[in-house]
């Protein structure tokens, strides 16, 4: 025992050191486990943790995040995708989805293109497509992003995993912007918005393709800032944009303005800007449509011209030239000073007109318009009243009325000067004149339309006093003008009354027989007695009334020719009626004229209409129609005052007259002056050469017979025979004068 315990204590110490070392050994290696595992334990919770962490992650994710199999079934789904598609939990969906390429998918080629894509690639991303909400089948818009996943060891695909996101709203949105633009790029204007931020500043939220174009930009420059579209604008309109701008701001008002911008192609618009401001935490943003509207603003402006500016001369006109003398009337009221208004009448502008036509009448009234623009300079406005008068209005002149009549009778002067240099119009060379009315104001006056009126009257004096002159406004003559008013109104009352009568001067042939008449009309007022012809005539043609007095005058004409007609000694007797051109272009005259010879059964070829020689001058080929007309009924034409006017033989050649009347100027002094003897001589001539009755009035003396006697002259008219007279007086005249052949001889006989 002894031995063994000897050996046992030997194999102790001789092994002491490794069984210390394997016992230590041991401990280590348990120790390692157990941390091992404790690590293990730690890693596994850790990994457990933070799928558990990645898979509520998931749930509450807002896309929707789902695993399917290759074949299309779905696998998994979060919270998010369970609610895309109108379910209440995942259990319930994946037992409802079986196919989802044709139960998802409105277009199902939209689901194999997704997998052709992401077998190709390994993935998908922001795929666009519109599918079903799968339980209740509203169609939605998503966009889906995927990836195939592999067996990492071998590398085969195990499933797909992908996430959807809902886009409905932003698809709607697009849509609806798309097809916004679709119909304002149809709009002829632009729409806009743009806002005031609390700062003061401004931005542009939003332009329509439609505003570039407005205002004339490239496509590629159809953004723009406030202040690049501000530059736009025409600086002389900018303050009053501001203005209306401000405006809007500060009330909240709807904001409405017009103004011009110049394009960047250097076009010039107007346009119009419309828009609703709406306040917003301090910021204000306008929300509007601007337009183009040139073309409107064109023809408002050429209406403007139409309602304000004389078309031919481009002169302001009666209405402007009113409001003018108002608006100036005013102004020396308040500020003390002088002004004058000169009214201009051309003389003897009826004679070019009618006789060379109306198109080298404007060219005069053009020229006229020049010259008083010229001789007005920068002291006032020159305007046309019509036809052919003009007015001058003249502001600021002085402080004292005489000083200012002074300045205003110098440019009177001026404009008298300027009108009698000859003026070249074409092949025409015309030596012109003019009577001026000059009156003063001081902004005492009523109107403007009295203002004109005393100028008008100022005139008429400068036109009685012989024309080529000037006259300065007389208080003394408002009474003039207001007999001469109250004689206008009577003429009125004398046509419609028994004031007005015709009376008849013999026409003698050269056997000495009375062989017609001419009707002359006479007015015997009540009060005042016989007013001449030659103050009512011209009264009633500037105020309108010679187609009335035209009228009157052929009814009692041809009432008089029924009557000489049905007695057998005066049924050949003529009758020559005056018909002024003005009437005879009236549009009723033919058809009027013809109903009266119907009406009263008379044979036409014994009524002669005469006519000035400034028919000639009107529009020929309806003239000669006219004319045409009534020669169907027999009418004659007889052309008066021949030799006075610009009459030419190619005229008279064209219109059908019967017979010229020599002006009784030439007769009165073929006598005394050689030149009016030859121009006699020569009318009478050619009457016969054309075969025209020759006719000369104002045959005072029996010298002047017998030269027109030896000449050719057919028929005689004047005091040697008798002055114009009734109608009774008239057929006792030619009853006495026609006497029967057997006694004739002692009628020649019978003292004087």
């Amino acid at each position: 025992m002894s031995a063994c315990m000897i050996s046992a204590s030997t194999f102790l110490q001789e092994t002491g050191a490794a069984g210390v070392w394997v016992t230590a050994a041991g401990i280590v290696f348990s120790a390692v486990l157990i941390g091992a595992l404790i690590l293990y334990r730690r890693r596994y919770r850790a990994a457990l943790q933070e799928r558990r962490n990645t898979a509520e992650l998931i749930e509450n994710l807002h896309d929707g995040i789902y695993r399917s199999s290759l074949d299309g079934h779905q696998l998994a789904a979060n919270r998010a995708l369970v609610r895309l598609n109108g379910y209440e939990n995942e259990a319930e969906m994946l037992a409802s989805v079986n196919d989802i390429a044709t139960e998802w998918y409105v277009d199902p080629d939209r689901r194999a293109e997704f997998r052709d894509i992401l077998n190709r690639d390994g993935r998908v991303e922001d795929f666009v497509s519109e599918v079903y909400r799968h339980k209740t089948r509203e169609r939605i818009w998503i966009t889906e992003s995927a990836r195939i996943v592999c067996d990492p060891k071998i590398g085969k695909p195990l499933y797909y995993e992908g996430s959807v996101r809902e886009i409905t709203e932003t698809i709607k949105r697009r849509q609806l912007e798309e097809q916004i633009q679709k119909l304002t790029s149809q709009l002829p204007g632009g729409l806009f918005q743009f806002r005031r931020n609390p700062n003061g500043s401004y931005s542009v939220q939003y332009l329509s393709h439609g505003f570039g174009r407005v205002i004339g930009l490239p496509e590629e420059r159809s953004i723009l800032t406030t202040a690049q579209f501000v530059d736009l604008i025409v600086r002389e309109d900018r303050p009053a944009y501001f203005r209306s701008l401000t405006s809007s701001r500060r009330s909240l008002s709807p904001w409405d303005h017009e103004f011009r911008v110049r394009t960047p192609g250097g076009e010039s618009r107007w346009l119009r800007i419309v828009a609703k401001p709406e306040q917003d935490e301090g910021a204000i943003t306008w929300h509007g449509y601007l337009m183009d509207i040139s073309a409107r603003k064109k023809q408002a402006m050429e209406i403007e011209e139409l309602a304000y500016f004389d078309p031919l001369t481009r002169l302001p006109n009666r209405r402007m030239l009113r409001d003018r003398t108002a608006a100036a009337i005013a102004c020396a009221r308040k500020r003390g000073r002088v002004g004058a208004l000169l009214f201009i009448d051309l003389d003897n502008f009826k004679n070019l007109n009618d006789s060379q036509g109306h198109h080298v009448g404007d060219q005069y009234l053009m020229q006229v318009a020049e010259r008083l623009r010229e001789c007005t300079g920068e002291y006032g406005i020159v305007s046309r009243m019509g036809g052919d008068e003009f007015v001058i209005m003249l502001e600021d002149l002085a402080d004292e009325l005489p000083e200012g009549s002074r300045h205003a009778l110098a440019v009177a002067d001026r404009a008298l000067s300027a009108l009698r240099d000859t003026f070249v119009l074409g092949p025409v060379h015309h030596r012109g004149s003019a009577s001026i009315g000059v009156v003063t104001f001081d902004g005492s006056e009523s109107g403007a339309e009295e203002l004109v009126r005393r100028a008008d009257i100022a005139m008429y004096e400068a036109k009685s006093g012989g024309r080529n002159g000037i006259s300065l406004f007389d208080p003394a003559s408002l009474e003039l003008e207001s007999q001469r008013f109250r004689l206008l109104n009577d003429l009125r009352a004398a046509i419609s009354g028994d004031q007005l009568a015709l009376h008849f001067q013999p026409q003698v042939d050269r056997e000495g027989h009375v062989c017609g008449a001419e009707a002359l009309l006479r007015w015997r007022h009540p009060e005042l007695g016989n007013i001449p012809p030659g103050i009512f005539i011209p009264l009633a043609e500037h105020c309108g009334l010679i187609h009335e007095i035209g009228d009157f005058v052929l009814a009692r004409a041809i009432a008089a020719l029924a009557r000489w007609q049905r007695n057998p000694a005066t049924s050949h007797i003529r009758l020559a009626v005056n018909i002024s051109v003005q009437s005879f272009a009236n549009a009723t005259f033919v058809p009027d004229l013809t109903r009266l010879v119907q009406e009263y059964g008379v044979d036409a070829s014994c009524l002669t209409l005469e006519f000035a020689e400034n028919v000639m001058a009107r529009d020929q080929e309806r003239t000669a129609a006219r004319m045409a007309e009534l020669k169907k009924l027999g009418i004659r034409f007889s052309l008066d005052d021949f030799g006075t006017g610009y009459s030419s033989l190619i005229h008279l050649k064209k219109l059908p007259f019967d017979e010229l009347k020599i002006d009784g100027g030439f007769v009165a002094d073929i006598e005394t002056r050689e030149s009016d003897r030859a121009l006699v001589r020569t009318i009478l001539a050619m009457a016969t050469t054309l075969g025209l009755t020759a006719v000369a009035e104002h045959v005072e003396d029996d010298k002047q017979r017998i030269f027109l006697h030896l000449f050719g002259c057919e028929i005689f008219q004047g005091l040697l025979y008798s002055a114009a007279m009734p109608e009774e007086e008239f057929l006792a005249f030619t009853s006495a004068r026609n006497v029967p052949a057997e006694a004739e001889t002692a009628y020649i006989r019978r003292p004087a």
